[in-house]
């Protein structure tokens, strides 16, 4: 489960920096649409950074986790102690319904289960990252040694009766895919994303190349650990692949990269590269954008919202929407939106790919104001849903009915749910408190609400009633993935 989120990384950081550090396609222009640009960076940044605070960089995000210092990763924890089970209030849901939401606390792995409470599976104090499995009966985790965060690892974790955790990449696995050319000023090799491959105990992961300041290095790699017999496999090597997204039935995965989208077999074979090409899109700072593509449902094809190559062209040109079948047919333009700039639409296609929705800008660029944007998957038949200052799109409910909404700053600031067939419901006035959210089902969603220096892990429903208090957690950037 990518969310988002995933998984994209620390675009609005990174982003921030770009009047500092740009490329020169930025510092080549005349210094009337410099000055244009900082108008709209600042003006974006400052409204949208706090609503979107979870999206780090990968440096900002390691160095914050805990300043305590802890065993190193791949030392296995000696006299382990699991955490004594902790009982939360269950919120109330559809009866035998097992909902199951696993997340990190104070460094340490938890399971939550409806109806029972949670319990603790880890105590290493140092994950900062997990994914449960299909089956419910496994957590990956990333590991951090707080202390140097060039010392990663995944280790994995059993649900139900002995926690038996285990590593599967180690720091030294990762050390061993370090270039040998000391000029790159590398300080070491890191886990950018992790995923369980679709229907089976193998994780799937990719690196990174971590290095002291600012900049996103991804390897485009992609290697398979089989957690239960604990083979390790390489499927595309360094500089082959790109980020990468599995379809639904986990027979083929995505390759998304700066100027192109390939395919391959989940098994490395039958690559169809470049399946479709574009200018890759100016982000005006160190960062290279990678369009999100969104598979169907079937796995039959796929639809991709790629951002003109330069956002801040006047007049501003359209972001464009592709088709791109897998049985080898070329790639289809389906039509434009006119979406935000540098709000990436990655998530912008419907889950059953029969709408778009967007942010769109209107007025002076100093005054921030966007419309909420609902339109057929090719663009046609655009209506206008909601409006404010500092307008963000965040995410689609998987009956693809509701989707929630922030307004960053105004007289209606807030985050909402909105439907196709309803008004808005404000769930919460202050859009700076909440964070993460992952749907559950069509009606419930869990999230992150800040309160007194703390996280509360929640649910709540699309009238913006809470169905109950998950865990409370003292972390400054815990993690939680669900099992619906």
């Amino acid at each position: 489960m990518c969310n988002k989120s995933s998984f994209l990384l620390p675009l609005i950081v990174l982003f921030s920096l770009s009047l500092v550090a740009c490329t020169s396609k930025a510092t080549d222009l005349p210094q009337t649409e410099q000055n244009t640009i900082a108008t709209i960076v600042a003006a974006t940044v400052e409204a949208a950074f706090d609503a979107t605070q979870h999206a780090l960089s990968e440096t900002q995000r390691y160095t914050e986790i805990t300043s305590t210092p802890q065993p190193t990763p791949s030392e296995a924890p000696i006299n382990t102690v699991i955490p004594s089970i902790q009982t939360s209030p269950t919120p109330s849901t559809p009866a035998g319904h097992a909902l199951r939401v696993a997340y990190t606390k104070a460094g340490n792995v938890y399971l939550w289960i409806e109806g029972s409470g949670s319990v603790g599976l880890t105590s290493s104090h140092d994950a900062v990252e997990l994914r449960i499995s299909g089956d419910g009966e496994l957590i990956v985790f990333k590991r951090l040694d707080p202390n140097n965060y060039n010392i990663q690892e995944l280790w994995v974790v059993n649900t139900s009766g002995m926690a038996n955790e285990r590593v599967l990449v180690s720091s030294m696995d990762l050390s061993e895919l370090m270039p040998s050319d000391p000029s790159l000023n590398i300080s070491g090799i890191g886990v950018l994303d992790f995923t369980w491959r679709p229907n089976t105990h193998e994780v799937a992961y990719n690196t990174l190349v971590l290095h002291e300041g600012p900049g996103f290095g991804p390897n485009h790699d992609l290697r398979l650990v089989n957690a239960d017999t604990l083979i390790k496999t390489t499927l595309i090597e360094t500089g082959q692949g790109g980020l990468f997204y599995y379809s639904p039935d986990g027979s083929q995965i995505t390759l998304s990269n700066p100027e192109s989208i390939s395919l391959v077999k989940a098994d490395g074979s039958d690559p169809q590269p470049n399946v479709l090409t574009f200018p890759d899109v100016i982000t005006y700072s160190e960062y290279e954008y990678h369009p999100h593509p969104i598979w169907a449902s079937d796995s039959s094809s796929l639809r991709v919202a790629i951002p003109p190559h330069d956002p801040l062209a006047d007049p501003m040109p359209a972001t464009r929407l592709w088709l791109i079948p897998v049985d080898g047919s070329p790639a289809v333009l389906l039509g434009n939106i006119q979406a935000m700039p540098f709000a990436w639409p990655d998530n912008a296609f419907s889950p059953n790919l029969e709408r778009v929705i967007y942010a769109a800008h209107v007025g002076e660029p100093s005054d921030n104001q966007r419309e909420l944007r609902i339109a057929n998957p090719d663009g046609s038949n655009e209506t206008i849903y909601a409006s404010g200052e500092s307008l963000i799109f965040t995410s689609w409910s998987p009956d693809s009915q509701h989707f929630i909404y922030e307004i960053n700053s105004g007289a209606n600031e807030g985050v909402y749910v909105g439907g196709i067939n309803d008004q808005p419901v404000l769930i919460t006035p202050d859009p700076h408190s909440m964070s993460d959210i992952h749907w559950l089902d069509g009606t419930r969603f869990a999230y992150l609400l800040s309160t007194n220096n703390l996280w509360v892990l929640r649910i709540s429903n699309l009238n913006g009633e809470d169905l109950g208090i998950i865990d409370t957690l003292p972390d400054s950037n815990p993690k939680f993935d669900v099992l619906p």
